[in-house]
């Protein structure tokens, strides 16, 4: 590794020959990271701090790596500083490739135009991107990417939303756990596929798609020009000739697809991305009590059953029909009617049971979807549907 120019106490600065890497891996730190036309990185303490024993700047041909200096003391695998970790400001050339991790810092990038790959543990990230093969993960942050050329992109965040905006995208995956994902772009070669477990999905695009929804629990529904096909919870929506296809699925979010007449404008020239605001802490919150299991129960013993009693649920007649005959021995469908409410919870029973599997992965999206259109689709026409 080589020596850095020490600019002062607070910034170090290192040569990048063109198409050379950029990988920063911090702790703590908030990073604002900006693409200029220089062959050089450089790194500056945001609120002028020494970084003399903070951050360490070292550089190979090719390659300029920036992270934590190894300060304070270790318990077991954790480290721990003596003081916080400074925020920084990075410079870095327009065309380096840039990997940056970090667990619990902010993030905001803008002006790189070449792959890119980006982490984080607890953070929010924004970030500005230019051309190439880009990889975003967030565990609980929030993360937003605005493209400026064509990309291809891999986005994933557990407990946050995402957000994407691009003027055309080449290969698609986006996945969220719980939080919402909305992308506004036109779609090209390449695969493009979505999923969310409880978050809800936007797709926004001009492109000739055909998108293959499957939801469980969500709505799905679509406007500008789709037709759709299928039937409830599986659905296929078609632009166009179809040309590029789409998957979506979510478990209990919603989707909606909202078509753009036209090919996609170009997006304007972005201003700098503005400091990001600390983030206010959250109030703690209380635990959830204990709920109590419920029993499973085996789907196709309702249906057995519905197909035992054709005229299970059907209601019984009315008070003021049933006055004038109450000699008369009550008919079959009216003595099952006072069953109804125990078959009614054992369906919803069973229900929960189906979608706590899914949750557990002793079932995949396809099985669960399958097992509860049976149990909706079992027994007489009175009976579907009220479940």
């Amino acid at each position: 590794m080589t020596d850095t120019t020490r600019l002062a106490s607070s910034a170090r600065q290192v040569p990048l020959e063109p198409g050379g890497e950029v990988q920063i891996v911090v702790t703590a730190s908030s990073v604002r990271l900006r693409g200029i036309d220089a062959d050089t990185v450089t790194v500056r303490s945001r609120d002028g701090d020494d970084l003399d024993e903070e951050i360490l700047v070292e550089s190979a041909p090719g390659l300029v790596i920036v992270r934590d200096a190894e300060r304070g003391f270790r318990i077991g695998p954790l480290r721990m500083r003596a003081s916080g970790a400074p925020d920084l400001d990075i410079d870095v050339p327009r065309t380096a490739r840039v990997s940056l991790k970090t667990l619990s810092g902010d993030v905001e990038a803008a002006g790189v135009q070449a792959d890119s790959r980006w982490a984080t543990a607890s953070g929010d990230m924004r970030l500005v991107i230019g051309a190439g093969s880009h990889s975003v993960e967030s565990m609980s942050g929030d993360i937003a990417v605005e493209a400026t050329a064509t990309i291809a992109l891999r986005a994933r965040a557990v407990s946050g939303d995402l957000r994407v905006r691009a003027p055309r995208i080449d290969g698609l995956g986006a996945s969220t756990t719980s939080g919402d994902i909305r992308i506004d772009a036109e779609l090209g070669a390449g695969e493009h596929e979505v999923t969310s477990v409880s978050g809800d999905v936007e797709l926004i695009t001009p492109s000739r798609v055909r998108v293959e929804t499957q939801s469980i629990a969500g709505d799905v529904g679509a406007s500008g020009g789709y037709r759709a096909e299928g039937r409830r919870g599986r659905r296929t929506f078609v632009a166009g000739d179809g040309s590029v296809a789409v998957t979506i699925r979510t478990t209990s979010g919603d989707i909606r697809l909202r078509g753009r007449g036209g090919p996609s404008m170009p997006v304007p020239p972005v201003a700098p991305v503005p400091p990001v605001a600390p983030l206010a802490p959250e109030p703690p919150v209380a635990p959830e009590p204990p709920v109590a299991s419920v029993p499973p129960v085996d789907p196709s013993y309702l249906v057995a059953e519905a197909e035992a009693s054709p005229n299970l649920v059907r209601p019984a007649a009315p008070d003021a029909a049933r006055a004038g005959a109450a000699s008369e021995p009550e008919a079959p469908e009216h003595k099952a009617w006072a069953g109804t409410e125990g078959v009614t919870d054992r369906r919803e029973a069973a229900r929960l049971e189906i979608l706590r599997a899914l949750e557990r992965g002793e079932l995949d999206i396809d099985a669960a979807s399958h097992r509860l259109e049976q149990l909706e689709e079992a027994g007489p026409r009175y009976f579907r549907g009220w479940c």
